[in-house]
């Protein structure tokens, strides 16, 4: 955690390289000692650090529910980052605002969802499809959950390769049901498809039907 406050390793941009790579490896260790440091670290200049401490912070929420509550914690750093975003600025892309929606998507926060819900309609696919996960895990409203849960299923065809695999990944980690047929259709590597497949089965094991469960069975047989 001193490596987040690091001020030797500079880039000729002004970047904080150590701290990067800091941040990242915080979120690995499941200890939520790392959160207010990473919580701070919201702060620092360089987007980088920012973006890499809004992705441990999520890692970090995901790994117990112990962590999760004390993560929460960060909901409002990270809902102020959100704040000088507006899609009427030119420097909409000054901060990492699919690590931001994520991890506010992550730790279920409530109270973000109408600025996430903003960004559905931002201009960047990534950016849309970003906010549609991250509003899949705060809303309470089955009708938005499944309304976000098809805006990410239509984005499997879209041309862009690296785009439906980042789609794919994100159908996986909300557990939409679903959309497990498009999925094991998807142009994509099998790999990324029995990831995704093998993440939506663990997160429906309890609560789906058996017929469900078994057709997930079957999509993932198919793909080895």
């Amino acid at each position: 955690m001193i490596a987040l406050e690091d001020q030797e390793d500079r880039t000729e941009l002004g970047g904080y390289p150590l701290r990067r790579n800091a941040a990242r490896a915080l979120g690995k260790l499941g200890d939520a000692r790392a959160i207010p440091s990473l919580i701070q670290s919201l702060d620092c200049e360089d987007f980088y650090v920012r973006e890499a401490a809004a992705q441990a912070i999520e890692q970090l929420a995901a790994s117990s529910k112990e962590i999760h509550q004390a993560a929460e914690a960060a909901i409002a750093p990270l809902l102020n980052l959100l704040e000088v975003n507006s899609l009427d600025q030119a420097d909409y892309l000054a901060q990492p605002l699919e690590a931001i929606l994520e991890a506010l998507g992550r730790l279920q926060a409530g109270a973000a969802e109408s600025k996430v819900a903003e960004f559905l309609d931002h201009p960047l696919p990534r950016i849309r499809f970003a906010a549609a996960r991250a509003i899949y895990g705060i809303s309470q409203d089955p009708d938005k959950q499944a309304e976000c849960g098809q805006m990410l299923v239509a984005g499997l065809s879209n041309p862009d390769l690296n785009l439906r695999r980042t789609v794919l990944t994100d159908l996986g980690e909300i557990g939409y049901l679903p959309g497990a047929g498009a999925i094991a259709a998807c142009q994509v590597e099998n790999s990324f498809k029995l990831f995704a497949l093998k993440r939506i089965l663990e997160l429906n094991l309890q609560r789906a039907t058996p017929e469900s469960i078994n057709q997930i069975m079957v999509y993932m047989d198919d793909l080895l």
